[in-house]
């Protein structure tokens, strides 16, 4: 039970670890991002707290020194151009920012050429005449919010196409034309171009690029900042479930002494004291230069090992050295066989409207108290480089992660175009993974007779290929009844065009041979689950299949078009889901829930 009274257990209970940075960038803007850092650190040296947070472009412009803003205006996007030609740079308009370079280098302003991307973006167009050779633009923006601008080249003479010439690894060159995709990795499209744009060659970039010369908006306040007093606490696994439990917590940086105790339940109200055992956290700081009112956080972490199998654990923490406690909290260990009856929540994407999110989450939980652990398709928020972000999510999540494991899986959102260090150090995961791949970015947890493969879809960031020879492995090895995979790219979108095809032909073999039994998703912020599939068809009768899930749990929404292998969808429905699991029936059942309690969607599974 969940419930006990803590007046009760009121009455009965009167070392530093280097904080590890993401490795600096040497790839594509290695050089860029350094000089930002340095830009940034100047700021945070020269402008008051207040001033960092009221950025805007024109006030971040003129911060730059002569020589920071001519190198600013020029590191960003570097090509060659066979002959004369007219360059024309277009720009996402509705954040009202123009890219401050352009004036710098002569541009001037195209607006006949202006169109329209992804059917509401309105992109403007500065031109300019450029000789043969290498020409160098800026930044996309001060501010972050600009998707990278295209360049078009139009031959001046009005021969034959210009031949563009790449010098920035990774971009492409392109046909411009209506129905094209402006990014190589998002599926924005040309909704209109001008005649004079179709038909020209179209250097592109990825959409992910947008936040490498961030000034504004990258200095913030968090709405929950740290204290001396313990707060965010959340149980992971690292090891087995029926043994192990990794407690962690916040408390800003005076906090170095930081404790937990921990009992069986049963023996704590029989045995007080007596059952109780403490140990001391370890801790890492997160030092941050974005967050203005708290820059250094410590994560203090406690890994309990050698627990009793089917067994309520109470735990309590400390940040005065045993001289205060905590609220209890309470947990429990998995079964060492497949012998009791359990239930966990599968989220889609969280991201934005965190506060109405935790009010599900909390709703899940008042209705499934005993759910063992939820399982998140990614996308746990909108910015993953944003400290205050991670905040919030840990402010909402908090309140249920402390009595349920939290079994995350990494979006796009969470790195947010870029190396996911936030996220990795704030979840402490199973380091059985990818070898190829970063601790925690992959990893596999089996909980009686359900296996959990947690995936990383980002492939734009992470060859799919890098996972395929373990999770063959992880598959082939399991013994488990059930065998469930999680990660954030569905293999089949609920809208045309959104449908991810590397993961699927990388992974898609690998779970028909080893007979998934289901692929928890997101993404795609609505709901849809699949009928049984394999080989990327419908599943003829009496033959193991796949049910592919998308759901959402937070306030964004996307339209739906369903294709037809769809068993059943919804729109605008945020949804937690309950999957309960019998060991002793072989039964498997799902129940998708929405924000106002009904059951919308559900489907049973069963195993002899």
């Amino acid at each position: 039970m969940r419930l006990f009274s803590n007046l009760i257990l009121a009455a009965l209970l009167v070392c530093t670890i280097p904080f590890a940075t993401a490795d600096t960038s040497e790839g594509v803007h290695g050089a860029l991002e350094k000089r930002v850092t340095e830009i940034i650190q100047r700021m945070s040296r020269e402008l008051s707290p207040e001033e960092r947070v009221a950025l805007t472009p024109q006030s971040a412009a003129a911060f730059l020194s002569q020589d920071e803003r001519e190198y600013l205006g020029t590191a960003f996007s570097r090509f060659r151009v066979d002959r004369p030609s007219v360059i024309h740079v277009a720009f996402d308009s509705s954040y009202g920012e123009t890219p401050f370079w352009l004036g710098d280098q002569g541009f001037t302003r195209s607006s006949a050429l202006d169109f329209i991307v992804d059917e509401e973006d309105s992109y403007h167009v500065w031109s300019k005449r450029v000789g043969a050779g290498e020409v160098d633009l800026g930044v996309p923006s001060l501010s972050g919010e600009l998707k990278p601008y295209l360049v078009f080249a139009a031959p001046v003479d009005g021969g034959r196409a210009i031949e563009i010439t790449p010098l920035v690894s990774g971009v492409d060159v392109a046909v411009a034309k209506v129905g094209g995709l402006p990014f190589i990795d998002d599926n924005d499209y040309f909704n209109t171009l001008p005649q004079a744009l179709v038909g020209l060659p179209v250097l592109r970039s990825f959409e992910s690029w947008e936040l490498v010369s961030r000034f504004v908006g990258y200095f913030r306040e968090t709405r929950y900042p740290s204290s001396a007093q313990p707060d965010h606490l959340q149980l992971t696994w690292q090891g087995n479930p029926a043994t192990s439990a990794t407690v962690q917590w916040r408390t800003d940086d005076s906090v170095d002494n930081g404790l937990l105790w921990f009992a069986p339940r049963d023996q704590f109200f029989t045995a007080g004291r007596k059952a109780v055992q403490r140990k001391k956290a370890t801790y890492t700081e997160l030092r941050s230069l974005q967050v203005v009112n708290d820059p250094v956080v410590r994560l203090h972490r406690v890994s309990l090992e050698n627990l009793s199998p089917a067994t309520d654990y109470l735990y309590a923490v400390s940040a005065d050295n045993g001289e205060s406690w905590s609220a209890p909290r309470e947990f429990r260990t998995a079964a060492s066989s497949p012998s009791e009856p359990f239930s966990f929540v599968y989220l889609g994407d969280p991201q934005n409207g965190l506060d109405r999110w935790g009010q599900l989450i909390r709703q899940a939980d008042f209705e499934f108290p005993n759910a063992r652990f939820y399982m998140i398709a990614g996308d746990l928020i909108d910015h993953g480089q944003e400290q205050d972000n991670w905040d919030q999510f840990f402010h909402e999540g908090s309140s249920v992660f402390d009595r349920s494991m939290v079994v995350p899986a990494l979006g796009n959102h969470d790195s947010h175009g870029g190396y996911p260090a936030l996220y990795l150090k704030q979840f402490a995961l199973p380091e059985n993974g990818s070898s190829k791949l970063d601790p925690g970015r992959t990893y596999h947890v089996t909980y009686q007779d359900l296996l959990v493969v947690v995936m990383d879809s980002n492939y734009h960031l992470v060859e799919p290929e890098l996972q395929v020879d373990w999770l063959d492995r992880v598959l082939g090895e399991s013994t488990a009844r059930w065998k469930v995979v999680i990660y954030h790219h569905p293999f089949y979108a609920s809208r045309e065009g959104r449908d991810n095809k590397s993961i699927r032909d990388a992974w898609g073999p690998i779970f028909d041979k080893h007979n998934v039994d289901i692929a928890f998703q997101g993404h795609d912020h609505a709901y849809m689950r699949t009928v049984p599939m394999r080989g990327n068809e419908p599943a003829v009768e009496g033959e193991q299949g796949t049910v592919y899930l998308v759901a959402v749990s937070g306030t964004k929404m996307y339209e739906q078009a369903l294709p037809e292998f769809a068993a059943f969808g919804a729109v605008n429905t945020r949804t937690y889901q309950v999957i309960d699991v019998d060991p002793l029936s072989g039964s498997l059942k799902y129940r998708a829930i929405d924000g106002e309690g009904n059951i919308i969607d559900r489907f049973s599974l069963r195993k002899f």
